[in-house]
């Protein structure tokens, strides 16, 4: 019954959790780095252009995890004042696939889905009654940078890349030294949904936290263990009742 409850009332946040809100593990990404200013006392040379796209695309790759890796994670969930926690174990095969599992504080399973390319897939039973946060947030939470298929490059730079993605707003990305750290989702110019990243010592993904600011919603994931694993057999991405 508990988490019966917690589902509905915090949907959302859960299929957050279930998607991809879990910390990464390895050393901070090396992004392109921004052009250098000239030394003190010396006169200005021609500066070299940069192309957005191909800056984009080398942070892209930069963020991208190398292999399959096993992660276990803690999370609480604050809904407007209403307090929740429990664990997780989330699978994820770059670049397009995360399988999550979340459990309450006794073990109990609340829920199992996954996110293959843009499309999540959760249990039949559930479909329609959980709306879906952006992809390019869950990968977020990743410490990958990953926007949608469709969006659109509108400017980047070493520290920030900004893309239009229609109905999904407008996706900012902010980076210090090539490494992500937080994302934010923007719709008619109000802010929607972000993740802020906290990493630790070598620059992993030691925290996410992920923020739905109209309902007053914030789940925090904390890294507990990050594996590098074997590919994960193809039916770990039909998680059960998704029926595909």
């Amino acid at each position: 019954m508990e988490g019966r409850n917690l589902i509905s009332r915090a949907g959302p946040v859960l299929a957050f959790a279930l998607l991809g809100a879990c910390a990464g593990h390895g050393s901070a990404p090396a992004g392109a780095p921004a052009p250098e200013a000239p030394a003190a006392g010396t006169a200005p040379g021609p500066v070299a252009s940069v192309d957005p796209a191909a800056l984009a695309d080398s942070i892209r790759r930069a963020t991208m995890l190398r292999g399959p890796r096993n992660l276990t994670f803690g999370w609480e969930l604050d809904e407007a004042g209403a307090k929740f926690r429990g664990r997780g174990v989330a699978r994820v095969s770059p670049p397009n696939r995360i399988r999550l599992d979340l459990f309450g504080p006794r073990g109990e399973t609340y829920l199992a889905a996954a996110l293959v390319d843009e499309t999540p897939r959760v249990p039949a039973a559930l479909e329609g009654k959980i709306p879906m946060p952006s992809p390019a947030l869950l990968w977020g939470a990743l410490g990958v940078v990953r926007p949608p298929a469709a969006a659109r490059l509108v400017s980047a730079t070493a520290g920030a890349l900004r893309y239009e993605a229609g109905a999904e707003g407008t996706i900012e990305y902010r980076l210090d030294s090539g490494a992500l750290r937080s994302v934010r989702r923007l719709v008619r110019g109000g802010l929607k949904e972000s993740i802020d990243i906290t990493r630790g010592a070598g620059g992993a993904v030691q925290r996410a936290e992920y923020r739905d600011w109209s309902a007053y919603r914030t789940l925090t994931l904390t890294t507990e263990s990050s594996t590098d694993v074997e590919p994960f057999p193809e039916d770990t991405w039909t998680p059960p009742g998704t029926g595909r």
